[in-house]
């Protein structure tokens, strides 16, 4: 078994990892739209957490493995979710690699202790299917190895794909397959839009931000034995925040009329009117 090609860096002895034969768990994400700080703090937190061996009842914890969040520590800035919008933090796609994680370990059907949803949906796995990490709200991902035998963490990131694979002594019967299905309970849509007047913008300034649809989500675990069901187990809750399309505009000008219309714009609730004002207002004018 080629243990030295498989394994990364590993931080148990020889002997330990030579028990650890079997693939109890493997899951993969695409971060193929992101940036490239963000694909940068992927890649990061998966490289510190690579080659993690865990004895029987240790517990590990996400957010020690992989912080601090520091420019030390190998992070940048990018975009994160804080308080219903998004924001650049350091370690900002952290989230995405506790995720896999999350996911490789249920299917190795390790213990969860500690998780976490997100704020806002994310698009990279299904409602319920995430876990998020959040020094400022102290979430984490933590789970502990209930087995009889030592686990092998493999993390590594290949063409904006991130995978987890854990190694260990598979027990369980060849005929016995989980897999975990998402519901969405429901489904909340934005009803409106937020638009924010800056006097210390010129007319002719918009910034958007997208909205964010709301979700309220449950996993099940599905345990099927030659390929009929037979258990069926909820696994967590979700709830995730709606957010309004947003818009910044500025309204700076010398000239009142122009002031007056593009105030008059922003009472409408329409962001999409506003641009049209204010594209139309901070034209140049046309030549005869």
């Amino acid at each position: 078994f080629p243990y030295t090609t498989l394994f990364r860096s590993p931080k148990g002895s020889e002997e330990e990892l030579s028990q650890l034969t079997d693939l109890l768990g493997s899951f993969t994400t695409s971060y193929s739209t992101s940036g490239s700080s963000r694909c940068a703090n992927v890649e990061n937190g998966c490289r510190l957490i690579n080659g993690t061996v865990l004895y029987p009842g240790e517990e590990f914890s996400t957010y020690q493995t992989v912080s601090p969040f520091s420019t030390a520590n190998g992070y940048y800035m990018a975009g994160s979710y804080m308080n219903g919008k998004v924001v650049n933090s350091l370690g900002g796609g952290i989230c995405q690699v506790s995720t896999t994680l999350y996911n490789a370990v249920l299917l190795s059907e390790l213990e969860v202790t500690e998780r976490y949803n997100h704020s806002m949906i994310v698009t990279y796995v299904d409602p319920s299917a995430d876990a998020a990490i959040a020094e400022s709200a102290g979430k984490d991902f933590k789970f502990v190895n209930n087995l009889d035998y030592p686990i092998y963490i493999e993390g590594y990131t290949e063409g904006k794909t991130i995978t987890f694979n854990i190694y260990g002594k598979d027990t369980r019967d060849k005929n016995r397959e989980v897999k975990y299905e998402s519901e969405v309970l429901q489904v909340i849509r934005p009803d409106h839009e937020n638009i924010y007047a800056d006097g210390g913008r010129p007319i002719g300034y918009v910034a958007s931000e997208g909205a964010h649809i709301g979700y309220k989500a449950r996993l099940w675990k599905v345990v099927t034995e030659n390929g009929v069901e037979v258990s069926r187990e909820q696994v967590n809750e979700s709830s995730y925040k709606v957010t309004p399309r947003s818009a910044t505009v500025g309204v700076a000008t010398d000239d009142p009329n122009a002031y007056n219309q593009i105030m008059a714009a922003i009472e409408t609730g329409s962001i999409d009117h506003v641009r049209n004002v204010a594209a139309a207002l901070s034209a140049p004018p046309a030549q005869e």
